[in-house]
């Protein structure tokens, strides 16, 4: 089956601290190929992130444990001192998962994966998160 590629970017602030959930717009379906999540500035002490196909994980009465809608922890955490721009960098560029946004129906798609995302450290965090995923063409 033929597919294509497609890419976007999100940019977003987080407090350390404290559990914050990005809806990030991207095809209803498909297979994540990559990643990027860049923190852009604040303090660098790193953060744990992670994908979900479905914000009900975040809703206190969820019928289903936020690993049902697991999709990908963003836990290849590196360094980058090449840029002095960037603080902190989380990046895979081969990765290989599907995905279905859980949220929708099939005749009402939503096109969001939801970022999960608590900064360590200490105040305000800009980040940008960058992703390729692979579509299906459909006929």
């Amino acid at each position: 089956m033929a597919s294509t590629i497609w890419s976007g970017t999100k940019t977003f602030s987080a407090v350390s601290g404290q559990e914050t959930v990005i809806p990030v717009p991207m095809p209803h379906r498909g297979v994540l190929r990559g990643y990027s999540l860049v923190q852009r500035n604040g303090t660098k002490a790193g953060f744990e992130a992670d994908l979900y196909s479905s914000s009900q994980e975040t809703e206190p009465n969820a019928s289903l444990p936020a690993e049902a809608f697991h999709v990908l922890s963003l836990s290849d955490f590196a360094d980058v001192v090449a840029d002095p721009d960037v603080v902190d960098i989380a990046e895979n560029t081969s990765v290989n998962v599907a995905y279905l946004n859980r949220d929708g129906s099939p005749s009402n798609p939503q096109r969001f994966l939801y970022l999960w995302i608590k900064p360590n450290g200490s105040g305000p965090k800009n980040f940008v998160l960058s992703v390729t995923v692979e579509t299906p063409m459909l006929r």
